[in-house]
């Protein structure tokens, strides 16, 4: 140990909160029990100042578990552990993303689909797209003003992440099985999709914390009371095993990569451990990242396209179709 401090107090069960972009964190508590439901943004470097301890208000009073901003907007997205629960944005007022800015408030929203009311999550199936609309919401009473105006009703989300222009989250104890589902949602587009839905607890169960790793597959830490697992999830679909917890049935909780994407981090809750991984991992892939996060084309009209063109795109790091479009505009790049 190099160093240890305390980095906020007077919160209680504090989970997986987020990172800002200017390098501070905040904290948010999942419960309201005795007043509590905030989030607070902590400074590394004088952690224990008054910002800490000032909850933001304007992000909403509710049992709040995990957050991701996306970095071009500044807007922030915000996940509820209660049943029912919602997807909740913060768009602040200040979206300089600097120190200080959030504590100048925002408006708080929930997601909602005008074309069916009070919809449930569990109305949807595997693959199927809907177009997303915001209600503002009164932050103090964030959970009961979003079930009153009609938003989205999810049986328990989890974990967030946001990567290459798409918000990802999950929800542990959904679906036929009760398993729990992997939605994405695109700001730009503004559709909400349920991208994977699991049916077999040897696949995945209980999804929580996740990570998007550098080379575009999608990491989800379980809580299923099993053996929890590390669980990864392709572009295509495919999930596949990275780590088991066979010991003491604790859950993992964080993962995170290095920087560098050489070093992957995650904690076991019990007894409050934390990991880091060494790899080799696969190297960053820019274009596995961005397949993640957009809807590719049917095979049958997506462009045809040479070997020696599709191991071009592949060298550099480019999608097939990003090569076929440079190609078709003269780009003399073979």
């Amino acid at each position: 140990v190099i160093d240890q401090y305390v980095s906020s107090s007077g919160t209680i069960r504090n989970c997986a909160g987020g990172a800002t972009t200017w390098g501070t964190w905040l904290t948010m508590e999942e419960t309201r029990d005795m007043g509590h439901g905030f989030v607070f943004e902590v400074n590394p470097l004088d952690p224990e100042n008054e910002m800490s301890r000032t909850p933001i208000r304007d992000m909403g009073y509710f049992s709040h578990e995990a957050g991701h901003v996306d970095p071009s907007t500044g807007i922030w997205y915000l996940t509820e552990d209660a049943s029912p629960s919602f997807l909740y944005r913060f768009t602040p007022h200040d979206r300089s993303q600097k120190l200080g800015s959030l504590q100048k408030g925002g408006i708080l929203e929930a997601a909602a689909i005008d074309e069916l009311p009070a919809a449930a999550a569990s109305q949807f199936n595997t693959g199927q797209k809907f177009g997303v609309v915001w209600k503002k919401l009164n932050p103090e009473i964030a959970q009961q003003d979003a079930k009153d105006k009609g938003c989205i009703q999810f049986s328990r989300l989890e974990g967030a992440y946001f990567s290459e222009g798409t918000l990802w989250f999950d929800d542990t104890s959904a679906g036929s099985s009760r398993l729990g589902r992997v939605y994405r949602y695109t700001p730009a587009t503004n559709n909400l999709e349920l991208f994977y839905e699991s049916t077999d607890k040897n696949d995945l169960e209980a999804p929580d914390n996740i990570t998007i790793t550098p080379w575009g597959d999608l990491w989800i830490a379980e809580d299923g009371g099993g053996n929890d697992r590390i669980v990864g999830l392709t572009p295509e679909g495919n999930i596949y095993t990275f780590a088991e917890n066979m010991m003491n049935g604790s859950e993992f909780a964080g993962p995170t990569f290095s920087p560098d994407g050489n070093t992957f981090f995650v904690n076991m809750q019990t007894p409050g451990i934390t990991f880091a991984i060494w790899g080799p991992f696969a190297r960053r892939n820019s274009t596995r990242r961005r397949a993640m996060n957009q809807a590719l084309p049917p095979a049958s009209l997506a462009p045809v396209v040479s070997d020696k063109l599709t191991a071009f795109a592949e060298e550099l790091g480019m999608s097939i179709l990003e090569a076929a479009a440079l190609e078709r505009h003269g780009m003399p790049i073979l």
